[in-house]
């Protein structure tokens, strides 16, 4: 398997939420995850967002922004055709390198407690599951 990293622009978007629809595991919101809020995000984060590709089939994607304190990874997909072949450590190492060359000193993730693959990959990866803290969100739209 040969597969390049490269950044995450919005031209990639069409195939990125083709991958996302196709992962069991990712919830993806209609506002959040739109063309235009991820254009957005991609401006605000330019440096911080990766996708692998095989010829010019997007088969990996790694999304992460950086508030000026914390790191915060969302939406880390493999294609499940490519899953177990080192494509997702790949993109995880690639961005890790990144942020700590920005001298980012803590990244943090939120995986869904039912994604158990997920969860096992973090883990693996040496990301720590934190079960002392209340995760809480509010819509304001």
């Amino acid at each position: 398997m040969c597969f390049t990293i490269e950044p995450m622009k919005p031209e990639h978007y069409i195939q990125v939420y083709q991958l996302w629809k196709s992962i069991d595991g990712i919830d993806i919101s209609p506002v959040d995850d739109s063309f235009e809020s991820i254009k957005d995000f991609l401006r605000f984060n330019p440096d911080l967002n990766y996708i692998a590709r095989e010829n010019s089939q997007v088969i990996g994607v790694i999304m992460c922004g950086f508030d000026g304190r914390r790191a915060t990874i969302y939406h880390m997909a493999v294609d499940k055709n490519q899953q177990g072949k080192g494509i997702g450590k790949a993109l995880l190492t690639h961005l890790e390198q990144k942020l700590k060359h920005k001298n980012i000193t803590k990244g943090r993730l939120l995986a869904f407690s039912h994604n158990i693959q997920g969860s096992k990959f973090w883990q693996q990866q040496g990301w720590i599951k934190q079960t002392h803290l209340d995760y809480f969100s509010k819509n304001l739209l």
